[in-house]
Order: C-alpha cells, then structure tokens, then sequence
C-alpha cells in the first residue's frame, strides 16, 4: 500500500488506534506502527486499521451534522 493512501487512513484513526488493534488482532505493536508508517505490509492490520477509521469518520461526520443542525 502507497504511502498517501496510509496517511489517508491514518487522518481519521483515533487516539489509541494500535491499542484497539492489537486487542481484535493480537499483533504487537511494533508491527502495528511499521505497518501504519509503511515500513512493513501487513494485510490484517489494514483491514482492522479501514475499520477503525470508517466507524470514526462516520461518527465524526455525524457529530459534525448534529451540531449544524442545533
């Protein structure tokens, strides 16, 4: 994976993403951060990684329409 499309995903992960990660995952850290950074290609962390960030725009996103609609 293109190094952009990584920052693409990381721009919406949250605060504490390699904890949530490692937990559905079992995969260390270590690896979590090379991955997410591109030194390393590992599919499942990506997979996981999409997820996270999907649910987290969405809430972000619906926050944000919450708030216009006060």
């Amino acid at each position: 994976m293109k190094k952009e499309e990584l920052q693409k995903i990381k721009q919406w992960l949250p605060r504490g993403y390699g904890r949530r990660i490692y937990n559905e995952t079992g995969i260390s850290f270590m690896t979590i951060y090379a991955t997410m950074n591109g030194k390393t290609h590992n599919q499942k962390v990506i997979d996981v990684a999409i997820v996270i960030a999907k649910e987290e725009k969405e809430r972000t996103e619906k926050a944000k329409n919450e708030i216009a609609a006060l």
